[in-house]
């Protein structure tokens, strides 16, 4: 059996390196007669490029977050740039990868909260930036609340490296905040901006600030209590551009922000030329924070990915992350610049919106170039919508539907029979034959109902709207029905779909690159990833934690200091950690003992996470 295996295995090998041609003409010849007839590639390579991988200590650590991005969004934005997103390429099954999802380094992190299966971003952002499980909404405080946590952020700039938290939401938003706040409630918007403003970090861009005078808006303005605090704030795109390292410690809020709240950057979907991104909001960062001799630490949250799976907006949804994926871009220049010393790490919070590729109507079959007929978001769609009512109150929905068609693509006929299906339908049940592509956007007779329901209810108040999780007519905050019914049939017709407004609870990819980027494969809590942060900087202090457990070499970067082997950031184990803590010598008969009781800790590893918690906590 091992000799057949290891034959087969030879012949694939050989055939992986012919061209298809070549290969094919074996496969002709009976030489390979066993093997089914299949087009390799040419040189594809067999493993991941270690190269990009150094055990080096990491001056230069960017965290990128997507907020809600989990593995389908990062799957359909690969999908919609492939070849079905053309003429071209139709009838092909291929995805354009994007430039994170081929690190050399994938691993899997759990995002569940202490309380909460299904999480919030308090809590996760809590996690991998602290090193601390809690419960849904608190930011930076341990478990009872009883003590501050000092993020991976922090710990970074009291080591002398710069620091950057940049986010296309509000920037005392949970995510953000999270790396300088500690609060009970994320939303308590005012008290985070004034720790913002005392976080002596030296860069932050992106969002502006949720309610800078506070609840009853009485109290004095954040962009003050920044600039008494030693904070230039720059709010146009010219005074941007003009940062320097000479600058000081800056605010940057993008110059034009969203036209639904006015505090967050626009989706890249709603964005017009020239306005400001978040890659350039990276690229500034860089520019600025790479001038401390020490190095820096930068967490970039691509915040509204998230919000678009909340309104179950797949065409937003996709092209917030290839947005995201442009700013991770900018990174990746300067990583191959300082291929040595920098780490990149990508990942998520938590998913959202139960976001899937496939569903009934449509079968096996998916439609990615449809999303193309979207051409604003949900939330500018909600605006255009009040802006019609407001012209028009006696505005009917055979008014209304010209602006579906322009926004959506959609095809209405209002005389069709009540069986009629969409060539999605059709074609899923194999009964189609040559199509026009326009009929992919017919409006079905019941899906016409469904659009004239959430019209009707998009005209009442919020608190007369009917609600139901079902039909999402009370959507998500104050989502017009309108929006989210649309968007989620573009979804159906494009082979997609939403099984909820909320999170959802599976393990989120973590992609990594660089300097200590080894310590991130595997499958592990999110609050690890602040210890691997941690120890990828020469950092980690030692703890009862998953990260104790895998073997990590920090080397010194160029002008660094290399991290001594006897000290607690290349333990083993985590009992090796408790008894360096007890004694400064640690031995080799200490790492042995250690080896044997890992089986044993991994069947405590609850009990092990938790007092890893709160042993990083003190």
């Amino acid at each position: 059996m091992k000799k057949s295996i290891l034959m087969t295995l030879s012949t694939a090998l050989v055939l992986s390196a012919l061209s298809p041609v070549a290969a094919l003409a074996k496969q002709e010849e009976g030489q390979f007669s066993e093997l089914p007839v299949v087009a390799l590639e040419e040189g594809r390579a067999l493993t991941e490029d270690l190269s990009l991988i150094s055990e080096n200590q990491a001056k230069y650590v960017f965290l990128f977050i997507g907020d809600g991005m989990g593995n389908i969004p990062v799957s359909a934005a690969e999908y919609f740039l492939g070849p079905d997103n053309g003429d071209e390429g139709k009838g092909q099954a291929q995805a354009q990868p994007l430039n994170f999802s081929q690190f050399p380094v994938i691993g899997l992190q759990n995002p569940t909260d202490a309380d909460h299966y299904v999480p919030d971003s308090a809590a996760t952002a809590t996690a991998f930036g602290n090193g601390v499980k809690i419960d849904s909404n608190v930011i930076g405080l341990t478990p009872g609340y009883t003590e501050q946590t000092e993020s991976v952020a922090e710990k970074a700039k009291n080591d002398g490296k710069a620091v950057g938290i940049l986010s296309t939401v509000t920037l005392n938003h949970a995510t953000p905040a999270a790396f300088y706040a500690n609060v009970e409630h994320r939303n308590n918007y005012y008290e985070i901006g004034e720790q913002m403003a005392l976080s002596n970090f030296d860069y932050f861009a992106g969002g502006s600030l949720g309610r800078r005078t506070g609840d009853n808006e009485d109290q004095k303005d954040l962009y003050e209590v920044l600039k008494e605090n030693g904070y230039t704030v720059v709010e146009s795109k010219e005074e941007f551009e003009a940062i320097t390292a000479e600058t000081g410690k800056v605010y940057a809020p993008s110059e034009v922000m969203s036209d639904a709240d006015g505090s967050s950057m626009k989706y890249a979907i709603d964005q017009e030329e020239g306005e400001q991104t978040l890659a350039d909001m990276v690229a500034k960062g860089i520019e600025v924070l790479s001038t401390n001799e020490n190095g820096f630490f930068m967490m970039t949250e691509s915040g509204k990915i998230d919000w678009a799976e909340h309104a179950n907006d797949a065409a937003t949804t996709v092209k917030e992350v290839i947005d995201f994926q442009n700013a991770i871009q900018k990174a990746v220049d300067f990583y191959y610049e300082h291929p040595e010393e920098t780490l990149i790490v990508v990942t998520a919070d938590h998913p959202t919106g139960g976001f899937t590729i496939g569903n009934s109507e449509t079968g096996y079959n998916s439609y990615f170039h449809l999303l193309n007929n979207q051409k604003v978001s949900q939330e500018k769609f909600d605006t255009i919508f009040a802006e019609a009512l407001e012209a028009n109150p006696e505005m009917t929905f055979e008014d209304f539907l010209p602006t579906l068609e322009e926004n959506f693509g959609f095809v209405f006929d209002l005389e069709a029979s009540e069986d009629v299906k969409t060539f999605g339908e059709v074609e899923a049940a194999e009964e189609a034959g040559e199509v026009e592509e326009k009929d992919l956007m017919l409006v079905t007779p019941y899906e016409l109902e469904e659009l004239k329901y959430a019209f009707e209810q998009s005209k009442l108040p919020f608190e007369e709207r009917n609600a139901g999780q079902t039909d999402i007519i009370k959507g998500y905050h104050s989502y017009l029905p309108i929006s989210i019914a649309s968007t989620r049939l573009l979804a159906r017709k494009a082979g997609l779909a939403f099984t909820t407004v909320d999170h959802s609870p599976e393990r989120v990819p973590v992609y990594a690159i660089g300097a200590g980027a080894a310590m991130f494969e595997g499958n592990y809590e999110n609050i690890d990833i602040a210890y691997k942060l941690l120890a990828a900087m020469g950092l980690y202090e030692g703890g009862d934690t998953k990260v104790d457990k895998i073997s990590v070499t920090i080397k010194a970067g160029a002008g660094q200091e290399t991290v001594s082997k006897e000290t607690s950031q290349e333990s083993v184990s985590s009992e090796n950690t408790q008894e360096n803590s007890e004694s400064s010598e640690a031995s080799e008969e200490s790492s042995a003992d250690s080896s044997e009781a890992e089986s044993s800790e991994v069947e405590t590893a609850q009990e092990s996470s938790e007092e890893s918690s709160e042993e990083a906590a003190e």
